[in-house]
């Protein structure tokens, strides 16, 4: 398994979202859509295989009960595919959000309702590598991906939805005050 350095991964990701304007409510993520598939195009094969196994991994870490619970939260419900979306809209986001989250999930209140935020689901942030690679005629063994294993079940304690008052009040403050 090949990953990418972090410095250059996270690198990507935020220039991919250099054009975010808080002043837009919708684009953002298109605009970040184009960015890293441009930014992605100018790599080898080989690296945009790491750049998708460490994004891989990055999902995996982020397989989270706390974490579900702030899609919850912050979504009005969150299913599996939802969850899957989130961490993807997670890791978009970019170092600093992605890494406060992992060690306090109630930071994303800060985040998640922010200007020009349009949604907390970014499904096709998951697929831009893969995208590139076919746009190259390479496959992904070619590329280097791995075949990981989704991890069986969330990291940490699980939770009940009327804990989540408790256990996640700055979040469920943000939602009511903000939310939808």
């Amino acid at each position: 398994m090949t990953l990418m350095n972090d410095e250059r991964f996270w690198t990507i990701i935020a220039e991919s979202r250099s054009e975010f304007d808080p002043n837009r409510r919708d684009g953002n993520m298109d605009s970040q859509v184009a960015r890293l598939r441009d930014a992605l195009s100018e790599l080898s094969a080989q690296d945009v295989g790491s750049f998708a196994n460490t994004l891989t991994n990055l999902f995996h870490d982020a397989y989270q009960w706390d974490l579900w619970a702030a899609g919850y939260i912050i979504e009005g419900g969150c299913s599996d595919d939802g969850f899957c979306d989130f961490r993807y809209w997670l890791i978009s986001m970019g170092r600093d959000v992605y890494c406060n989250a992992i060690t306090d999930v109630e930071s994303l209140a800060d985040v998640a309702f922010a200007p020009g935020i349009e949604v907390t689901r970014f499904e096709e942030s998951g697929y831009i590598a893969h995208s590139v690679l076919r746009g190259m005629n390479a496959s992904e063994d070619d590329a280097g991906i791995t075949k990981f294993k989704h991890p069986v079940s969330p990291a940490g304690e699980e939770w009940e939805e009327e804990e989540l008052p408790t256990r996640f009040p700055k979040l469920i403050a943000a939602e009511a005050r903000y939310g939808v």
